[in-house]
Parts: structure tokens; sequence; C-alpha cells
């Protein structure tokens, strides 16, 4: 804990110097000391406050949904053996286009509202979650799977206990990973070209001169995050205490 205050104070002093010193212009990076002081005018706009809840309802039903299907689709094709190959070639090709270039695409497709948003954040957040459900369940033990087999498990009651279990810790790195990916992309998305949300509103503050809202904004952003992660690294801890979680 002390260090990490140390490293947030130095932080701190490295952003309140490059502004006295004037490395960066006070109209780019405004002092740390400005941006405190935004921060009740954040968060008293009922605009921001109802942008952020588009936002959050953007970005987790994108987790919820694109962690089911990947790993569901990640289970499936690592267990049948018909199915691999395509995989790897569908992950391997699509894996590298970046989401945000697809904005555009999603845009004519779904317009500038919330389905666009989760729309691109579902591409961005599959691939991670995919590599790593099948890379957890190609860690699992042989000999667990030959010892469900010489029991006649079926196929899902293999899948469920025995395969599952086994990739959860994998499967947990791909969707904590996914969380903040989806919220960058969201916010990008927001900035971009959506009709509303946090992003939007960043924007507005920008065009009305206001880099002080702007960046407390976007430190309001960053502490949200850092919080969701925190709450999924206790709740893994808590509910799913086979999983060494860093």
């Amino acid at each position: 804990m002390a260090f990490a205050a140390l490293g947030l104070a130095s932080l701190v002093l490295v952003w309140q110097l490059l502004g006295s010193l004037h490395i960066v212009a006070e109209a780019s990076l405004p002092s740390p000391w400005s941006v405190a002081r935004a921060l009740p005018t954040v968060l008293g706009d009922h605009e921001f406050l109802d942008a952020a809840g588009d936002t959050a309802a953007s970005w987790g039903i994108s987790v919820l949904i694109g962690s089911g299907v990947a790993i569901f689709i990640g289970l499936a094709a690592s267990s049948i053996t018909f199915l691999q190959r395509p995989t790897e070639v569908v992950v391997n090709t699509f894996r590298s286009v970046p989401a945000t270039a697809l904005i555009p695409i999603g845009i004519m497709l779904f317009g500038l509202g919330m389905q666009m948003k989760v729309s691109i954040a579902l591409y961005a957040i599959f691939w991670p979650i995919l590599i790593n459900t099948i890379y957890g369940v190609a860690t699992t033990e042989p000999m667990r799977l030959d010892a469900a087999r010489s029991l006649r498990w079926p196929w899902w009651r293999r899948q469920v206990f025995v395969t599952l279990p086994s990739a959860v810790p994998s499967i947990l790195t791909g969707v904590r990973i996914a969380v903040g990916i989806s919220l960058i992309v969201i916010i990008s998305t927001e900035l971009l070209g959506a009709r509303y949300g946090v992003g939007t509103v960043l924007v507005q503050y920008t065009q009305a001169l206001r880099p002080d809202v702007v960046y407390a904004g976007v430190l309001l952003l960053g502490v949200i995050g850092a919080l969701v992660y925190s709450l999924l690294v206790k709740l893994e801890r808590r509910f799913v205490r086979w999983v060494p979680v860093a």
C-alpha cells in the first residue's frame, strides 16, 4: 500500500512539474489541482451521469454476452476434433482486425445507438476470451478425462465437470482482459461516432474548452475501471478458491 501511494504521489508530482515548467501548455494539460476542483462539476452534471449509465449498460451487456458466447464456442471447438482447425483459421484471420476500424460498418448496420457500441465491443472482447478458453481446455489433465471416459460419462458431463473447471483460470484471465478492452472500445465508439455516452459528453467539454473537466472525467473512468478489476479479483478469490489470482 505504501509503495502504491508513493507511485501515485510521484505521478502527481511529475504531472505538476510538466505544467509548472511550461513543458506542456496548461490548455493541454491542466494542473492536478484544477482537475481535482473540476471533479464536483463532473459528478454534479446530470448529463454526464446519465451518459455514464448508458456507457455502463453497454459495457455490462457486451461483457456478459461476449463471455457466454466465447466460452461456449471455445469449449465446443476445443473438444470436437473437426472444429479445431477451422476455429484456428478464423481466430488467426480476424483477431488482428482492430475493433475501432469496424466502427463505420457498425454505424451502417446499427446506427449510432447502443446496438452499435455493444456490437463493436463484442467483436473486440470475443477473441481474447475465446483464445484463453481454448488454451485452458488444452491444459486439462488427460488422466482426468480418461477417468471420466472410464466411468462412461457423456460428452456434456465431461465438459461441465472436468474440462470447464480445469479451464477456469485461463478463462477468468481472458474475462479480466476483456473487461478493460470493452470499456476502451465503448468509449472510443462514443468519441468517434455514437449518439450518446460518456465519450460524447467529453467531446462536448473539449469543444467548450474545459480541459480540466475532460481530464476529471477521464480520471473518474480510470478509477471506475480499477475498482471493477479489483472487484473481479475479489470475487474470484471468494467463489473460485482453486484459481490462483495475481
